[in-house]
């Protein structure tokens, strides 16, 4: 059955409210640091520089490399501006979603922490420089701690999460509910395969293994590509489990990443023919989040905060009623 109720309507409350001018201000702030950093080191070190000096790298080859004021004449100033703008967009565009801002803060500290650190690195091992430069082993063990650490100094930053509102009301008349005795417990297992994210996964694969070939982006964004192409291909086969904990959706290919949605979190449960419009991934979307694998039956979650939890299997009906029917019981015995 589909009923239609937009998942982001401006008439909800705005559960994202609390800290979001925090949110807002550490994923703009970071970035400046790429326009900070090269001018202070400009100002301290800019006379000692060689004209020319070739530096090896692990990335790519020998190469030649200006100095820090040819560095800094770059277009630096444009580039921080739009990334500014990206991230100003982007945070707008998930205005309502907390989840997602945090993910933005965590992102802006891993280019305005551990960029600026690794350039500065490599352009303070020019100072006073008498020919051929090499990079010292240690820059990429400093390099790897340095992202770690923006990565968690960025959550640690955002703070956290705003709490998602609890509902006590049983699921309305016309969800699907099975009835359940005082005795009985909630057990559900199903799972979905995904082509198309196999597919996907292959044509990150390829591209990977050609960055790797060629050095190209660094080791950063060779790691990022390829945890990327691990997690998409991880989600070609997801694992769907309901039971007294809540509805729980996990890899079975890579274990340690799972999501639940908490009974408290759930108004009602529906089967429907048809996904609803929007993005549902294991990332939060405006609209909700969960696994679609393409068109066909889905379970279908109404959540606290005004999204949807979809995930696409044939027994959705069945999925739904035992939801409703653990969720009837729940609440009533509580009333």
């Amino acid at each position: 059955m589909f009923i239609p109720i937009s998942p982001v309507s401006p008439r909800y409350p705005d559960h994202a409210a609390p800290r979001r001018l925090r949110r807002l201000i550490l994923a703009t702030a970071p970035p400046l640091l790429l326009l900070v950093v090269p001018m202070v080191l400009v100002a301290l070190y800019g006379e000692r520089l060689p004209d020319r000096v070739y530096i090896g790298n692990w990335a790519i080859d020998t190469k030649y490399e200006p100095t820090w004021q040819g560095w800094t004449s770059q277009p630096l100033f444009g580039a921080v501006m739009w990334c500014e703008a990206l991230l100003v967009f982007s945070f707008l565009r998930y205005w309502r979603l907390p989840q997602v801002q945090r993910g933005l803060v965590v992102g802006s500290f891993l280019i305005g922490v551990a960029v600026p650190v690794s350039g500065a690195l490599w352009l303070l091992a020019l100072v006073d420089a008498p020919g051929v430069v090499a990079r010292p082993a240690w820059h990429l063990a400093v390099e790897i701690a340095v992202t770690a650490g923006a990565l968690a100094l960025g959550w640690a930053a955002a703070g956290p999460l705003p709490p998602t509102p609890v509902v006590t009301a049983t699921p309305p008349p016309h969800a699907p509910t099975m009835t359940l005795g005082p005795w009985q417990r909630a057990m559900f297992v199903t799972s979905t395969w995904s082509a198309r994210r196999l597919l996907v996964a292959a044509v990150m694969a390829a591209l990977t293994a050609w960055a790797v070939s060629n050095g190209f982006g660094g080791w950063q964004g060779m790691a990022l590509l390829a945890l990327l192409t691990i997690f998409e291909a991880a989600q070609a086969r997801t694992h769907l489990q309901i039971d007294g904990s809540g509805i729980t959706v996990s890899l079975p290919w890579l274990p340690v990443l799972h999501r639940t949605v908490p009974y408290p979190k759930v108004r009602f449960a529906e089967a429907m023919s048809e996904p609803l419009p929007g993005r549902y991934k294991l990332d939060d979307g405006e609209a909700g989040w969960g696994i679609v694998s393409g068109k066909g039956p889905v379970l279908a979650l109404s959540l606290s905060d005004d999204r949807w939890f979809l995930y696409s299997t044939r027994e959705a009906e069945t999925a739904a009623a035992l939801i409703n029917g653990w969720l009837s019981r729940q609440r009533q015995e509580t009333a």
